[in-house]
């Protein structure tokens, strides 16, 4: 999937539910942008593509400190969790947990249903 055709899904689906969508970097098959929440969170969002196959993903929600309240990726270093290479850390990087948020659509429903 092309980054300039993500970001239109991504604008079309979240944008009024949204304080603001801001692009950092759209190069071909990658998308690198911040989703600005109404309470002042932010979720960071890098996705890489192959083709229509989501290959690498690194979600994170950070308060307005830019203190991490949850990060969802899929890097393949994590081998002893159950959903490997998908998991999340939790408050902080060495709270390691099983993921089944595997996209940015999961991770959309638990951030705006906080």
């Amino acid at each position: 999937m092309q980054a300039s055709q993500r970001l239109l899904e991504i604008e079309q689906a979240y944008g009024d539910l949204v304080q603001s969508i801001v692009p950092v970097d759209l190069d071909d098959e990658t998308l690198r942008l911040i989703i600005y929440l109404y309470d002042d969170s932010s979720v960071r969002v890098t996705e890489q593509w192959n083709g229509a196959k989501l290959a690498r993903y690194s979600y994170s929600w950070l308060t307005e400190a830019n203190a991490l309240l949850i990060g969802w990726d899929n890097s393949p270093h994590h081998k002893s969790v159950p959903t490997f290479p998908h998991h999340k850390h939790v408050g902080q990087q060495n709270d390691l947990q099983a993921s089944q948020e595997t996209c940015l659509e999961d991770v959309m429903q638990i951030v705006l249903a906080a």
